[in-house]
């Protein structure tokens, strides 16, 4: 009986230690709650922004003749944010699956038919990549109060992909309707009421192209092309545009037309342009190579959406915008030549979804036309037997090759016959004069020099191809997410100029000023780097191995 009293007395007393600890704890989370204060998003039930990313084109046609009210262009601006937000969540709910974040963006007499929309999905074990393009708004109708607000969401281009469970493709469409749409402001954020999918009317006159085709001119100058592919020595790369220089550019280019070449083909990063954004200071620094190719009589090709590989359609609109934004801005530039689209699309093909590049390379190309009429378009392929992939949308075909020059003369005429008399450009080629004293590479600065004739050599039997050489430097630096972390493919990677890290010109750059020099080996390129220092390896191996057996042979000279 004693005992048993022991034992329950330990166990009160137990509970009641467990149960201050629980109510210290909680008084403890009251109290750094307090401190710190409540999330203002939560207290006030403010809805999350939209991604700064996420940016379709969105303008007002001019509004109904009466509308019940004027409204007021910073309300307009509002509508428009909240709209669009809207149809973002929409589009993620799908995505995921979850019905999350849509009581933000619809009111309670909207949410019945989306919920049916995101449990449709869910139960079939699928997921719906959705995005609109471009919003075109048309106010009918605005309350006296305020409240309400009706308009229709005309010609929009919708983007959509089924895939499984796996990530597997199943179906993509493009769709283009109109959107009679109903919105209340509830709790100071206006939100979807009732949305009507119509057929599209008419195009709106905004959305037009410029039918005029001036691309004769520049396509005849396509033809004279000597060009070269460029960055900076020091800043190469993801360097360039962050820590841009005019007076390098200046120097530089002054130097490339002393060359003798008048071509220069540039690379504009997507993200740190902006993405869908644009940053004003990099349409300064565009403008300022643009002018400096003007002031050196030198033609740009200028080349997109560099170090993009997004191909998800929620990403469609950034580049869609950035398209835009810097198309019309420098159509009319007298310097600009051509626009490369993507530089070598095709190697997405192994680390993205082949069809969703596709996808996006058709997008991409038809707003191109649309915003410059102009200038010739092409994309710029990594490997020529990729080239004559929509072909027929390019204004001329453009490739690299780094292989064997005696095998380009093949790969032109397989890729002729695939694209008929589209004009080609060589737009990539070149050889790498790096000499390791490690590892068994020796390119010498003749072999590039060789290398560099013999492929123009094939140009010209070829009907005089145009070619932009890779690179006008030697570069300082390589970083590993250019090249990769192997020290052997970074320092490879280093040796393509014609002018080298030092500044002083290549055997390359001679036999471009003076195509007629004859070149010389010299006697120190016979002997690759690395062989000295095998040949020490194998001297000091051939030593210890002497020295091993002169001590086994005192050693049993001792024991006799």
């Amino acid at each position: 009986m004693i005992k048993d009293r022991k034992f329950f007395k330990v166990i009160f007393f137990l509970g009641i230690i467990l149960l201050l600890a629980v109510v210290t704890g909680g008084v403890g989370k009251v109290l750094v709650f307090l401190s710190k204060g409540g999330n203002r998003a939560d207290l006030l039930n403010i809805p999350p922004e939209l991604p700064s990313e996420y940016t379709p084109k969105v303008i007002w046609l001019n509004d109904d003749t009466d509308t019940g009210r004027p409204m007021e262009s910073s309300n307009r601006n509002i509508i428009a944010k909240d709209y669009v937000r809207a149809l973002y969540q929409r589009n993620l709910s799908l995505l995921t699956a979850k019905p999350d974040g849509i009581k933000e963006y619809y009111t309670l007499a909207a949410r019945p038919k989306i919920f049916a929309q995101i449990n449709l999905v869910a139960s079939s074990e699928t997921s719906i990549e959705r995005a609109e393009i471009n919003h075109n708004l048309k106010l009918h109708f605005y309350s006296a109060d305020g409240q309400l607000v009706s308009f229709t969401d005309r010609f929009v281009e919708s983007r959509e992909r089924v895939k499984n469970k796996e990530g597997r493709l199943l179906a993509s469409k493009v769709e283009y309707a109109d959107f009679n749409t109903l919105m209340q402001l509830d709790d100071g954020y206006w939100r979807i009421k009732h949305v009507v999918r119509m057929p599209p009317n008419t195009i709106p006159d905004t959305l037009i192209a410029d039918s005029t085709n001036r691309k004769a001119f520049f396509l005849e100058k396509l033809k004279s092309i000597k060009g070269i592919n460029y960055y900076p020595r020091d800043t190469p790369w993801k360097d360039f545009w962050i820590t841009y220089n005019s007076v390098t550019t200046q120097k530089d280019f002054k130097l490339i037309k002393k060359l003798g070449f008048n071509t220069i083909r540039i690379f504009v990063n997507f993200e740190q342009f902006g993405k869908g954004n644009v940053v004003p200071e990099m349409i300064q620094r565009l403008e300022n190579v643009l002018n400096t190719a003007t002031a050196n009589n030198l033609s740009l090709i200028v080349t997109l959406f560099d170090f993009n590989s997004n191909y998800s359609l929620l990403n469609f609109p950034a580049t869609d915008r950035q398209l835009e934004t810097l198309l019309t801005t420098f159509k009319n530039h007298p310097a600009l030549l051509a626009w490369d689209l993507k530089n070598e699309a095709d190697l997405d093909f192994f680390y993205q979804n082949r069809e969703e590049v596709k996808e996006w390379l058709k997008f991409i190309i038809k707003k191109a036309k649309k915003y410059d009429s102009i200038h010739p378009i092409t994309v710029g392929w990594a490997y020529p037997e990729n080239a004559d992939y929509l072909a027929d949308e390019f204004d001329f075909v453009s490739f690299h090759y780094y292989k064997e020059a005696t095998k380009l003369g093949e790969a032109i005429d397989s890729l002729r016959k695939k694209v008929n008399n589209k004009p080609l450009v060589l737009s990539e080629f070149g050889l790498s004069s790096y000499r390791s004293k490690v590892f068994p590479y020796n390119q010498t600065e003749t072999q590039q020099a060789e290398y560099f004739r013999d492929i123009q050599e094939v140009l010209k039997q070829k009907g005089n191809i145009p070619s932009i050489y890779w690179t006008l430097y030697d570069f300082t630096s390589v970083s590993s997410d250019i090249a990769g972390w192997r020290p052997w493919q970074r320092n490879n990677q280093k040796y393509f100029g014609i002018i080298g890290a030092d500044g002083s010109l290549k055997k390359i750059g001679n036999i471009i000023i003076h195509p007629e020099q004859i070149i010389k080996k010299s006697f120190i390129e016979s002997f690759p780097h690395y062989s000295f220092l095998y040949i020490i390896i194998f001297l000091f191996l051939v030593a210890a191995f002497i020295k091993r057996n002169f001590i086994f042979s005192l050693f049993n000279k001792i024991l006799k």
